[in-house]
């Protein structure tokens, strides 16, 4: 029988450089094609990131308490190996030591973005579904 305590080490690197590298009891993303979550002993595992909010529980040593991370993840891989898991991001936005000015400058680049691009465009889909899970961040990291 595995043991699912056991911490695995969670690291998200995006152009920004790294933003992340801790040990972690579980992460969820979302993949290109649906949500994966991954505990420790996890299966070898390749697979192109989705657009979407990252969780991290972080290994906790207060009783009953698991603090979690949370990140914006735009496209991208993960690597699942070894009890690590690497997020190689297209893009990234740390939820932690979050400040709502940032997220305001974000949302409005991105609106500018899709300024006279049709609705019915992948680019102006995907820019307001990012706008989106912007401020959910902000609510959930907040």
């Amino acid at each position: 029988m595995s043991d699912f305590t056991k911490p695995l080490k969670c690291v998200i690197i995006s152009p920004a450089g790294k933003l992340l590298d801790c040990s972690a009891v579980g992460v969820t993303f979302i993949a290109h094609d649906g949500s994966v979550g991954v505990l420790s002993n996890h299966m070898p595992m390749l697979c192109e990131l989705g657009l979407g909010i990252m969780e991290v529980e972080l290994v906790s040593t207060a009783p009953k308490t698991t603090p979690k991370k949370f990140a914006l993840i735009d496209g991208g891989f993960a690597l699942i190996h070894s009890n690590m898991i690497n997020i190689i991001a297209n893009d990234a936005v740390p939820g932690w030591d979050l400040k709502k000015e940032k997220i305001d400058i974000l949302i409005e680049s991105g609106k500018k973005k899709i300024k006279g691009v049709p609705e019915t465009s992948e680019i102006y889909t995907h820019q307001t579904k990012k706008n989106a899970l912007l401020e959910k961040l902000v609510a959930i990291a907040g």
